[in-house]
């Protein structure tokens, strides 16, 4: 039932054994909010509740239980949080900007070679590739020239005032974040930043254990690309150090394209305010 004690119909209801990783029964709430299982063996057991606009809701259900009623929480709005705006955390709403960003997830989704097939789905920005893979691709924000974009990565401007840069040859393996900001930013960015601002973060290790990640994926042209990551934290240390290799011989003759990148991204907590970072 919802918090004013009404039916819930169409929730779904997962039924787990703590000793299995597979739920042992799903099912989805009739009408009256009500679900009914038959478990083949002996609790206790867990149930997982997922309904639309409420809080995910897990309960630990002891053998000698019947039946239970769950009350469920209506869940948060969600919210966007953006930094490139002014320079600070700030709740995407309230930015007084037009920020658009590509979280970590969106982006593996998107698995883009390099940040101009990312930017180009991107409201605002327009992205021209001179040829094919390799040529240089450039980006033009609200009529500006491409000169007039500012690109930051971790914390990093990698292009001159005044000079273009290459989008087609940044790739975005483990980025965690790429925010793009249109319009003037000169007052935060200096006088480059005419048309739009481009930042992007790369992953910071979370796990305890040494997470290893590794890909390889192809297609036609003898296109090839490998990938691998070492990620993690101890204490008050975090690292996360990656790498990347494409190849193609691309569709025509002379179109051959290769990129590689090697990174890192290691910290160290000095005090409950102070920390130190190499990327």
């Amino acid at each position: 039932m919802d918090p004013q004690s009404a039916a819930v119909a169409g929730a779904q209801v997962t039924l787990t054994h703590p000793a299995e990783s597979t739920p042992a029964q799903v099912a989805t709430t009739s009408a009256e909010g009500v679900v009914v299982f038959h478990p083949t063996s002996i609790g206790p057991y867990q149930v997982r509740v997922l309904a639309a606009g409420f809080a995910v809701q897990d309960i630990d259900i002891p053998s000698s239980e019947k039946g239970i009623t769950v009350t469920l929480r209506l869940a948060a709005a969600s919210e966007t949080v953006v930094v490139t705006a002014t320079r600070t955390p700030v709740p995407s709403a309230v930015a007084g900007a037009d920020v658009e960003s590509l979280s970590h997830g969106q982006l593996e989704v998107m698995h883009p070679v390099a940040a101009a097939e990312a930017l180009r789905f991107l409201p605002g920005a327009i992205v021209n590739t001179n040829g094919r893979r390799g040529g240089i691709a450039s980006l033009f924000v609200r009529g500006g020239d491409s000169r007039y974009n500012k690109v930051i990565v971790d914390d990093v401007t990698i292009n001159d005032p005044g000079g273009t840069i290459d989008f087609g040859v940044i790739p975005l393996t483990e980025a965690d974040r790429l925010e793009f900001v249109r319009g003037a930013q000169s007052t935060l960015y200096g006088s480059d930043a005419m048309t739009s601002v481009v930042q992007v973060w790369t992953r910071t290790g979370t796990t305890p254990a040494p997470e290893l990640r590794i890909g390889a994926d192809g297609g036609t042209f003898d296109t090839a690309n490998g990938y691998i990551s070492v990620s993690g934290a101890r204490g008050r240390f975090d690292y996360n150090l990656f790498g990347d290799q494409f190849n193609t011989s691309g569709a025509g003759i002379n179109n051959a394209y290769s990129d590689s990148l090697e990174g890192a991204n290691v910290g160290a907590a000095l005090d409950d305010r102070t920390s130190l970072r190499f990327r």
